[in-house]
């Protein structure tokens, strides 16, 4: 008899054993157990390289691990994603080991690489689960709404979508077409020695997420990021968000994402076009939000009959902290390319741009910042960078015979009616942005336009219209000086106010 029962006790005891051994190896696999309040836990020592699932909120992110959701959209980077995804992945109950059974198990178990929807506490190694998070948090990189031009409406330090995030509010442009805000990873990056064969440049990924800390090398089609001869070479274009170089001109791109051209013509940061005529001589806050303020002057011409002008932008006045740049085409009557029409003026004194060497005009502004502008072409093409807070391209252009014809502009023959191509990469614009552009990149922002029609106009002159071109007041405007600036006086033979 006491054998009887010592014989089921080791029966009961193996049995308890082999249910353990496959309740430890299901915990590893698939699973769709329930995080610890807010689906994107912390955990330890890992990378999230899949789709994580939590309970307590809304959105739908590819977790990255390293701080970074990838919404739903055009090139991965339309979505509106709201989480808190730490480095490490997921809350698991799980710890350690290495094993990588696939199955599914919402409790706890060990598991190093998991191949599943893993919802539950986990310390581990690779956490490769796939799901859905329906957390609400920060997270720290968001990649929301984009068209591949780093544009994108969002919070946070480095977002390319909508998504709220740990630092800083607002949108960010750039030129991968989205919304975003902070530091954009795509340009979040270190230069490195070259290849010395080559001469290849390299650049050193500083943003978080898969790139990091990555080296990536331009392409020997364009080694370098600046071609000395811009207009006819590429330049190299290091995208940290992507993990790639590539080769683009650096130009202003017309149907980017911040775009202003033609008549004048506007690509907001949500991606729709719209008409803003303004008005023949008048001025206008394309944007303004509390760190910077850009105006707009508008040249036109209005024919016989018409009951409006038709104008374009000639000039921009850029205001920041205790500083105003000045962008302008100059007056021309007879067009050549190879004559630069283009002025830039820095506190009121005119900057000589070098078209040798780097071909570049650099300084650092009284608090701080880098000012560059580089010429993008022999004539007529800039960028002009500040440093945390927009990247613009500029490039001058006249209105040809044949264009004028086409429009019925009748336009004066002694006047090219030489005005700007632009296109903005905004790096740390707020939510309560505003401006004819700036209102665009608002986080909830919908556009009133009639979209589908040949010319949807947008309206708003008398919300934006400023007394001159270089005050920053209008009714709806935000930028406030931090000190008083010294007043600068517009001579209208420098061809900025001369219409």
């Amino acid at each position: 008899m006491a054998r009887r029962q010592c014989v089921l006790l080791l029966v009961v005891l193996f049995v308890l054993l082999i249910t353990l051994e496959a309740t430890l190896v299901r915990a590893d696999g698939k699973g769709s157990g329930n995080g610890d309040g807010g689906g994107n836990g912390s955990g330890e020592s890992g990378k999230d390289k899949g789709k994580a699932a939590g309970d307590g909120g809304s959105g739908y992110a590819k977790g990255g691990g390293d701080k970074k959701d990838i919404g739903n959209g055009k090139d991965n980077e339309n979505g509106k994603v709201e989480g808190n995804d730490k480095v490490g992945g997921e809350k698991g109950n799980g710890k350690g080991g290495d094993e990588k059974e696939e199955g599914n198990d919402s409790g706890k178990g060990k598991g190093g690489e998991e191949k599943g929807n893993d919802n539950g506490k986990g310390k581990g190694g690779e956490d490769k689960g796939k799901g859905s998070d329906n957390s609400k948090g920060k997270s720290g990189g968001d990649e929301g709404k984009g068209n591949d031009n780093d544009n994108g409406k969002g919070k946070g330090n480095d977002d390319k979508g909508k998504g709220k995030g740990d630092d800083g509010k607002g949108k960010g442009n750039g030129n991968d077409k989205g919304k975003g805000n902070g530091e954009a990873p795509t340009t979040h990056y270190q230069m490195v020695s070259p290849v010395k064969t080559t001469g290849q440049e390299r650049a050193l990924c500083l943003s978080e997420g898969r790139c990091y800390n990555k080296t990536l090398t331009c392409p020997k089609e364009c080694a370098v990021r600046k071609p000395k001869q811009s207009k006819k070479h590429k330049g190299c274009f290091t995208d940290c968000s992507k993990c790639e170089t590539t080769c683009k001109y650096r130009r202003a791109n017309c149907e980017g994402y911040g775009s202003v051209c033609y008549d004048p013509r506007f690509v907001g940061g949500d991606g729709v076009m719209f008409y803003f005529h303004g008005a023949k001589g008048e001025n206008f806050a394309l944007v303004s939000d509390e760190q910077l303020h850009i105006n707009g002057h508008f040249i036109g011409n209005r024919p016989n009959g018409r009951k409006r002008d038709f104008t374009w932008v000639q000039a921009l006045a850029v205001m920041f902290d205790t500083h105003t740049l000045v962008i302008a085409a100059q007056r021309v009557t007879k067009w050549d390319d190879s004559v630069d029409a283009l002025l830039v003026r820095w506190e009121g004194e005119d900057v000589l741009i070098p078209t040798d060497e780097e071909a570049e005009w650099q300084v650092i502004s009284d608090a701080g910042r880098e000012v560059l502008v580089e010429r993008t072409a022999d004539t007529n093409s800039i960028r002009l960078t500040i440093d945390g807070l927009v990247e613009i391209d500029v490039k001058v252009t006249p209105i040809g015979a044949e264009e004028n014809r086409v429009h019925n502009y009748q336009l004066p023959a002694d006047d090219a009616f030489a005005h700007l191509e632009t296109q903005f990469l905004f790096k740390s614009l707020t939510d309560g942005v505003e401006g004819v552009l700036g209102k665009t990149y608002q986080p909830d922002y919908v556009s009133p336009v009639k979209v589908g029609v040949p010319m949807p106009l947008m309206g708003g002159e008398d919300r934006y219209k400023t007394p001159s071109f270089l005050s920053h007041v209008c009714a709806s405007c935000r930028f406030q000086r931090p000190v008083p600036a010294t007043q600068v006086t517009v001579n209208s033979q420098t061809g900025i106010s001369q219409y």
